[in-house]
């Protein structure tokens, strides 16, 4: 019997890995497992919002007790990380089983699978009882069952590889540990919450019913029903905790990717981004005077955008870096394709993963968020990649990359606005902000001036030369600051606009391809700190 398991085991563990193929296998599992609970309750009519909310639910919590079962797995005795991944991703076939038995075991009686609430005492009490008392509701006998398997299936595999019981032990505990903090997860969460101001010993079962099942609005998302706000609120904590794990994953198993694609973010446009996001909800909170409850879901809602729109970025240039080779050759040697520390399957495998977590995580806080982000990646399409590739194009592909930049504000904008709506936002301040933005744009083209020469795309650096290009965006951003007084209506703000617009001058005045601090590369990001400089002073004036 040994024997068949260790073939089993074997021919499991040196399956040849694909990551795009594990992402769909993943993905399939997960609706499966959704397809068979809508069976079981015989496709009862539900709304497109429950069902997208009940999948984030169902696909973050197994995306997370997958990874936090990684290390476990090998830990256990695997012998490499894709072993582990090939071990684990068959023995998940195991989460179809649940509502199977649960449906046979109440046959028609009332039940509801879902988490174990419990106070602190409680929870101690429940780890040596198997979850306790009520398998009905909460840990229900087919989530029982499935704990049992997998801690049983995890120690087995330990003592098969090691040969020895107590490793095995201690394979099978760390296992039931970490599904058992997942089967309680919202009790801790409540504990870190409210523990503090009400006393950890303090906190019971209805404490945490009325903090992750009580219905709340969250921006302009309304929870209709409790098991949608648990499934809403779950999912907020999943998607921040994964947005943390995920990296740190990466960094310890794949150190060089990691380096690779850390290094290849352009950090000035994260900076870019994460601005007009704060910008737009700033302009909503002026324009429009919401009154806002802020709570933790509502800080882990702007964090998890931000993060969304960060990954929208990321995969625009992972669409930029496929095509621009021929430039990135010239001015580009340290970017993952041309270097040769990406494989391009792997690398358009990590754009999609970057294009899929960017909508997902934005549709958690706001459909509006997530429609805007997938316009914001057709946008990035059309100036990146043929046939169009209307970057080629000057005066076009400026105008494209700054109705990018805008949608980010817009975002911001809408979840903030009580209406859900840009309605408020002045359009010349609207029409002042695009122009600005297409001003500072082309700023980034001046490192590449020799690669787009020569891959003819005509830049207005490329078009004007250096020097005329710089004379003329320097003058341009210098009467823009003047410009914004008069936009704002904040005329004492003139000195301020003077000072800051001839700052920006002399940079692009001094800027050169070789230089000790005002270097091409390096202008983006200066000017960029000059605008946040001369934002963060007018707060001052409204």
């Amino acid at each position: 019997m040994t024997h068949i398991l260790r073939r089993i085991i074997r021919a499991i563990e040196q399956e040849p890995f694909s990551l795009p193929f594990f992402c769909v296998a993943f993905l399939a599992l997960i609706m499966c497992r959704i397809g068979v609970e809508s069976f079981l309750g015989f496709f009862a009519p539900q709304s497109l919002s429950f069902l997208f909310f009940e999948f984030t639910h169902t696909f973050l919590f197994f995306l997370t007790a997958f990874f936090l079962l990684i290390p476990v797995i090998q830990f256990a005795g695997a012998r490499s990380l894709t072993s582990a991944a090939h071990l684990l991703l068959f023995g998940f076939l195991i989460i179809l089983t649940p509502p199977v038995i649960d449906t046979l075991v109440f046959q028609g009686s009332n039940f509801w699978s879902f988490y174990k609430f419990d106070s602190l005492q409680g929870l101690l009490l429940r780890f040596f009882t198997f979850f306790g008392d009520r398998p009905d509701i909460g840990i229900t006998y087919g989530v029982r069952v499935e704990v049992a398997c997998v801690t049983l299936g995890v120690g087995v595999y330990a003592f098969l590889v090691s040969q020895k019981w107590f490793h095995a032990i201690k394979a099978a505990l760390l296992t039931y540990t970490v599904l058992f903090v997942l089967g309680t997860f919202p009790s801790y969460l409540t504990l870190l919450i409210q523990g503090f101001s009400k006393g950890f010993f303090a906190i019971n079962a209805s404490d945490i019913a009325g903090l992750f099942l009580s219905p709340s609005e969250l921006f302009s998302l309304d929870a209709p029903d409790v098991k949608s706000t648990l499934n809403i609120k779950m999912s907020l904590w999943y998607a921040s905790i994964l947005a943390f794990l995920f990296p740190i994953f990466v960094y310890s198993s794949f150190r060089s990717l990691f380096w690779a694609l850390f290094n290849n973010v352009r950090w000035p446009q994260i900076w870019y981004h994460g601005g007009l996001l704060f910008l737009g909800g700033l302009l909503a909170w002026h324009f429009t005077a919401p009154v806002l409850l802020i709570n933790h879901f509502h800080i882990l809602a702007v964090f998890l955008l931000t993060v969304a729109v960060g990954c929208a970025w990321l995969a625009s240039v992972i669409v930029n870096d496929c095509f621009d080779t021929n430039i990135d050759i010239h001015t580009n040697r340290h970017r993952p394709l041309i270097s040769g520390t990406v494989d391009h399957s792997l690398f358009i495998t990590i754009g999609w993963l970057f294009f899929f977590a960017s909508i997902l995580f934005s549709a958690l806080v706001s459909f509006s968020a997530a429609l805007l982000l997938a316009l914001y990646q057709a946008l990035a399409w059309i100036y990146s990649a043929p046939p169009f590739r209307l970057k080629r194009i000057p005066g076009v592909a400026t105008f494209i990359a700054s109705a990018a930049g805008l949608i980010v504000l817009l975002i911001g904008f809408l979840i903030i606005s009580p209406e859900n709506s840009f309605s408020f936002l002045p359009s010349s301040l609207l029409f002042f902000l695009f122009i600005a933005y297409a001003v500072a744009l082309p700023l980034k083209d001046f490192k590449d001036i020799e690669g787009d020469r020569d891959d003819h795309v005509h830049t207005f650096p490329v078009l004007l030369g250096a020097k005329n290009a710089r004379l003329v965006f320097g003058s341009i951003l210098f009467l823009l600051f003047i410009l914004s007084v008069f936009v704002l209506h904040i005329p004492r703000a003139f000195p301020l606009a003077i000072l800051f617009g001839g700052a920006s001058f002399f940079l692009l005045q001094a800027a050169r391809k070789q230089h000790t601090w005002c270097r091409y590369d390096r202008l983006p990001l200066l000017i960029l700190g000059l605008i946040t400089g001369y934002g963060l002073s007018l707060l001052w004036f409204i």
